[in-house]
């Protein structure tokens, strides 16, 4: 017990440590330079400004233009709804499907257009739901490096650089 709390007391003045660092430096600077070494623009939500109609379009007419499944192209304001939902990026779950499926058009299993091993889902409303889940579940927010390193550990940078390219590109 003695050691629990001397490691939580080194923790606490690590950080102390790291505050007194900080202090006086211009906190918006900060998360400007944090921000621009990101791949992607974060687009998540309201605070993408875009109204839920909006990004619903312009998925819908992304996957369309990009002959992915037209049944999946029919569930764009899911993929919108389903992200606001639990707080992710509404662009991410249409790049996985891009990456893993060629867009719904050729799924391992039933409706799966995410790759999510041995899963049948009864329609692809539902898979675009328990995407969502599975990547809030992982607790990175939407830090979509960390979220695609777990999503597909053996992807690598590659995967990683594809499905932000396909972000980038709605």
């Amino acid at each position: 017990m003695v050691e629990g709390i001397e490691a939580v007391r080194a923790r606490i003045a690590a950080i102390e440590s790291r505050l007194q660092a900080l202090a006086g430096r211009d906190f918006a600077s900060l998360l400007e330079a944090a921000g621009a070494s990101r791949s992607v623009a974060p687009a998540f939500g309201a605070a993408s400004g875009l109204s839920v109609c909006e990004r619903a379009g312009r998925l819908e007419a992304y996957m369309r233009s990009h002959n992915y499944n037209p049944s999946l192209a029919a569930e764009a304001r899911s993929f919108v709804e389903a992200a606001d939902a639990y707080g992710m990026d509404w662009r991410l779950g249409v790049a996985l499907a891009a990456v893993e499926s060629s867009g719904g058009r050729e799924c391992f299993r039933p409706h799966n257009p995410f790759g999510i091993l041995g899963r049948d889902f009864a329609s692809f409303r539902e898979a675009v739901y328990e995407v969502n889940r599975l990547v809030r579940s992982y607790g990175f927010g939407n830090d979509i490096r960390a979220i695609l390193t777990k999503y597909n550990p053996t992807g690598g940078e590659g995967y990683i650089r594809t499905v932000l390219r396909e972000m980038e590109k709605m």
